[in-house]
């Protein structure tokens, strides 16, 4: 049993966390100074005016931050292709959904030489603004290779990109990068790519699925030294390339369950004549396995098919 004694001291107890609490809120310092109200009242009184004042400058912080995150958001979608563009050889389609205002995932397809083309797909990690502010500040080191007369190789430019994000920017956050790069041949019809920790991309040949891995590389932002090595594929009419980010692969359902790389690969061995044919499947597979739940990451997925190059020259003109 508690005796008086106990009752008291436990009361004294509480009442010194009381004052110390009070004294934090109204930032008077030692609660000794608590002193200076008069009453009770006063002092209740005080710490309403101070509650009324936190919630106003909460109020006003969380309106900064939904303005910034207008900002990025704006930012990053001013940055992705407004539409694909028409590459010699190839159809293409892609998917990309936001969870929830900025985040970061990236992707672009852009012409950088006379008949070659980048083909890029990138994500930062975590989501939100920060995430978003990197994905702007990759798209800047990225666009800063554009001046060179020669596009370097893949590998290369992963390596260009790496260094300040490592040694600079990136340092001491915990933030990393992954991404693939492949530059397309259209002439040739060659895909030559490279991979900073990114998911392996899938090759549909037929009803086979290849995933694209046997790659080295660490995710960029992480180590200064890192190098990134080359690979090239030779495309042949009907093959589907398929790059995406780890929230399509990473979707959960009602039991928290991935869909996972397997799903992934099911769905794609199954017929289709067009990128948008592909990409619908994919999307699809994965609204359905998500049965109605929200999305936990950003997805996005890019599509390519090579068509003959004579047909993608009509095409074109």
């Amino acid at each position: 049993m508690i005796n008086d004694s106990e009752h008291r001291n436990r009361g004294a107890d509480f009442s010194r966390l009381e004052h110390e609490a009070a004294g934090r809120l109204l930032d008077v310092g030692a609660p000794d100074k608590l002193g200076n109200f008069s009453s009770g009242a006063e002092l209740y009184s005080a710490l309403a005016d101070r509650i009324l004042q936190l919630n106003e400058e909460l109020r006003h912080v969380r309106s900064q931050l939904r303005s910034c995150d207008e900002v990025l958001t704006a930012i990053r979608r001013s940055i992705l292709p407004q539409q694909l563009p028409s590459v010699p050889g190839l159809d293409l389609a892609v998917h990309f959904a936001d969870a929830d205002g900025a985040g970061g995932d990236f992707y672009d397809v852009r012409r950088v030489g006379s008949s070659q083309w980048a083909i890029v797909i990138a994500d930062v990690s975590g989501h939100g603004l920060a995430a978003a502010a990197v994905v702007a500040l990759v798209h800047a080191l990225s666009n800063a290779l554009q001046s060179q007369d020669v596009p370097p190789s893949p590998g290369a430019a992963l390596a260009l990109i790496n260094e300040p994000l490592a040694s600079r920017y990136l340092e001491n956050t915990g933030r990393f990068v992954t991404a693939f790069v492949g530059l397309y041949d259209a002439d040739a019809q060659v895909l030559t790519y490279a991979s900073a920790g990114h998911p392996p991309p899938r090759l549909v040949r037929g009803n086979e699925v290849q995933r694209l891995s046997g790659l080295s590389g660490l995710p960029l932002g992480i180590d200064k030294t890192s190098e990134f090595r080359n690979k090239t594929l030779q495309l042949e009419p009907g093959d589907r390339l398929v790059l995406f980010t780890d929230g399509i692969t990473e979707s959960t359902n009602a039991a928290h369950e991935f869909f996972g790389d397997e799903h992934l690969d099911e769905v794609l061995s199954g017929p289709t004549a067009t990128a948008a044919d592909v990409l619908d499947r994919v999307v699809e597979s994965v609204l359905t396995f998500r049965g109605g739940r929200p999305a936990d990451d950003d997805e996005t997925c890019l599509v390519a098919v090579a068509r003959p190059v004579q047909q993608s020259a009509e095409a074109v003109m």
